[in-house]
């Protein structure tokens, strides 16, 4: 029998026979989506993977995403301009990383006193885009899915001890961030540097650099912890992330798989991420101080408001950057410091400091 004609039978066979298991159908649309990190990062397994795999479930296996890690489809610059052309049909980045494009979403947090722990910063944010509509026109030419900020924020891990603002003079710190967030940085008395991550944990080691921004999780997904034993309670910024898509791509689908789509990317993906960034980083900080032997330094209420101070110019900078590219900006600014004592705390009253106290009791 010829194998197209075999092939044909066991077909008939499959559809006529109970219990008989039927080929799985080709999905109908298989969409590419651009990621700048690996598929071993916490961020792919433990969230972005959760709402793809969800989008397919819904779908009834109508709709795969395919992922392309590590930039292969384009540097994480130009993720944006991936999806708007269609070299991508979907991506997943962080906004700082395109110094210009996006001049709300890209230092949203930076803003953000350095003196509290970033508890619900994604509420935060939201919270703006409602408040301030017009700051979603950097999403022109791509449907915006969602967006998802980190919690916490970028502190000062070190190898020796910073226990008081004084302790920064001198110190060559390594900064993760744009040029406002080396504006902090410096304003501390520290030296700042600035070197590829891949670079960091020799220098550390070396000591051609002293100290360097990162959160929780860099301590233990980089083994910063083996070197780093310090870190300073002093908030640089939080980075602000988007999933977008391309805007025919969405256009062109049936309602029913937009209802997909825009549920998957509502609720679900809110609930996804909320529990990631609730549990990695605090999961990360327990991690680095029980076993890496690390210590987290809280500073005084007074130096942090002294830092408040010595940062003003970094504010009166942001409130410019945003009001040339035609928002509010003092009006913003201003909402900034009301939503911040909704959805931050002192360091001293802050998730992190409890963690701490309670491993220093046990």
């Amino acid at each position: 029998m010829k194998r197209h004609s075999l092939l044909a039978l066991l077909l008939l066979v499959s559809l006529l026979l109970p219990g008989f298991p039927a080929r799985a159908a080709e999905p109908e649309y298989v969409w590419s989506l651009n990621l700048p990190i690996p598929p071993i990062h916490n961020r792919w397994k433990n969230a972005i993977q959760l709402w793809a795999a969800e989008i397919e479930k819904r779908s009834d296996g109508r709709i795969k995403i395919e992922p392309y890690f590590a930039e292969s489809l384009s540097k994480e610059a130009d993720a944006f301009e991936s999806v708007k052309t269609g070299v991508a049909d979907l991506a997943e980045f962080s906004f700082d990383v395109a110094v210009g494009q996006f001049p709300f979403h890209e230092r949203a947090m930076t803003l953000a006193s350095p003196g509290v722990s970033i508890e619900q910063p994604t509420e935060w944010v939201i919270a703006m885009q409602e408040v301030f509509p017009q700051v979603m026109k950097e999403f022109d030419g791509v449907k915006l899915l969602f967006t998802h900020v980190q919690t916490v924020g970028m502190l000062i891990g070190s190898k020796e001890p910073i226990r008081t603002l004084a302790d920064f003079k001198g110190k060559k710190i390594n900064v993760i961030g744009d040029y406002q967030v080396a504006s902090k940085v410096g304003a501390l008395g520290a030296s700042v540097v600035n070197m590829p991550l891949g670079e960091v944990f020799t220098s550390l080691q070396q000591g051609v650099i002293d100290a360097l921004t990162c959160d929780y999780d860099l301590l233990v997904s980089r083994r910063f912890g083996e070197v780093v034993k310090h870190v300073t309670a002093v908030n640089t910024t939080c980075f602000v992330f988007g999933m977008m898509m391309n805007e025919a791509v969405y256009n062109d689908l049936p309602d029913d798989l937009k209802k997909v789509v825009d549920e998957v990317s509502g609720e679900f993906a809110g609930q996804v991420f909320s529990n990631f960034w609730t549990t990695l980083p605090y999961q990360s900080l327990d991690t680095w101080l029980k076993d890496m032997g690390g210590t987290l330094h809280v500073l005084s209420d007074e130096e942090y408001a002294e830092i408040d101070r010595r940062i003003a110019p970094v504010r009166a900078e942001w409130i410019d950057i945003v009001t040339k590219a035609g928002y509010p900006g003092e009006e913003m600014a201003k909402k900034m410091d009301e939503l911040q004592g909704k959805y931050a705390k002192p360091w001293k009253d802050s998730r992190s400091a409890e963690i701490s106290r309670a491993g220093r009791a046990n």
